[in-house]
């Protein structure tokens, strides 16, 4: 039974630092390509993308 328990703790931890890792990905992008919109002044162009790795940053 505790062998079972600890081979589910293990796995559990396995998806979160995967989840917590594509967040970390997508909160990156989307400030990069927040940098892209305030640098090149074209926000039609970056902004929504920027927008899109916002929202799924915070979705997960």
């Amino acid at each position: 039974m505790f062998e079972f328990k600890s081979k589910l703790e293990d796995w559990a931890s396995k998806v979160i630092e995967i989840l917590f890792c594509h967040r970390a990905l997508y909160a990156g992008l989307s400030a990069c390509h927040g940098t892209g919109c305030w640098i090149s002044g074209k926000p039609e162009l970056y902004g929504p993308i920027a927008l899109l790795y916002a929202i799924l940053a915070l979705r997960g």
